[in-house]
């Protein structure tokens, strides 16, 4: 057992100290994150450096932790899994989470591309992620192909379940969306266009299905 587990079991154990937990547990309040980083970040230069020095190590800690948690959450039975996930997923602040998509997808596109990059370093950055991409890909469908009969199987049972008519009926909507798409002007044109781009993508992907079926049972 590891120290973290070793400490856990005892404060279990204590009932004082168990009941001091379940209290920090319920006045835990998001305005109150932003406070406590700043201060375990750069409170403490020399706590500083031993956060950033252990990451790596916290990262995986923390993604054995999750996995741990989904072993757990697949023991218990479906309507108690479903209740539990419901409560969790109404209470986490759909905002919140908007934003840490944009905070790291900004993270991201520095460390990618750099702040003040010039358009040929980005345009170099984003040839190098789609070739990276292909790579991935290329491994995947290679495995695809050395597997055809299977694959060619679960393609044709996965297309004969979808319901094709409300397919064709949402290609037609689509449509009609794209025409009225071409004539507003402005914001609500740009939105409308990406969420058909969206809905094309999707329905091309179930279409690249169908036809793969039919290439592989060929």
């Amino acid at each position: 057992m590891g120290l973290g587990e070793r400490v856990l079991r005892e404060i279990i154990a204590t009932p004082a100290l168990k009941e001091i937990i379940l209290l920090q547990m319920k006045d835990i309040k998001a305005e109150t994150a932003p406070g406590l980083v700043k201060t375990l970040l750069w409170g403490d230069p020399g706590i500083s450096m031993s956060i950033f020095g252990a990451l790596p190590d916290a990262v995986n800690w923390l993604l054995e932790l999750l996995l741990e948690v989904g072993r757990q959450l697949n023991g218990l039975p479906e309507p108690l899994l479903k209740d539990i996930l419901g409560q969790v997923g109404g209470g986490i602040d759909g905002e919140r989470l908007r934003r840490l998509l944009e905070v790291y997808g900004q993270v991201a596109r520095r460390l990618a591309v750099g702040e003040a990059a010039s358009p040929e370093e980005a345009r170099a950055a984003a040839i190098d992620a789609v070739n990276a991409a292909i790579g991935r890909l290329e491994a995947l469908t290679a495995g695809l192909e050395a597997r055809r009969e299977e694959v060619a199987r679960t393609l044709t049972s996965i297309w004969k379940e979808l319901d094709t008519a409300a397919l064709a009926r949402s290609l037609r909507h689509l449509g009609a969306v794209a025409a009225a798409a071409a004539r507003p002007e402005g914001k609500k044109r740009g939105r409308a266009a990406r969420g058909l781009v969206a809905a094309a993508g999707i329905a091309a992907a179930l279409l690249v299905l169908r036809a793969a079926a039919r290439r592989l049972r060929a």
